[in-house]
């Protein structure tokens, strides 16, 4: 694709990327986009997720210690809510 489409800034800083532009890449509500700034320009690329078998196939070895981790951070953060009066449920 090499037509050039214009857009606008918005006063919060978000651009919406022309519909060709997010039809040609296959972009959809949702699409993580990484920006970084190259030669004075700005480019955004699409984040390809990783596939669902890379976490299938991880197995508990890999997943058991993330979940546990992220467990334990949860009632951390319960606690302290807690400690500050915080009603929860």
């Amino acid at each position: 694709m090499s037509r050039y489409f214009k857009t606008v800034m918005s006063s919060k800083g978000q651009v919406v990327i022309p519909k060709p532009v997010r039809d040609s890449l296959g972009l959809r509500p949702g699409t993580i986009l990484r920006v970084r700034v190259e030669k004075g320009r700005v480019v955004l690329e699409p984040v390809a997720e990783p596939p669902l078998e890379l976490f299938v196939g991880a197995g508990s070895r890999i997943t058991e210690p993330v979940l546990s981790e992220a467990k334990r951070l949860s009632d951390k953060a319960r606690k302290l809510l807690e400690d500050l009066g915080v009603e929860l449920d």
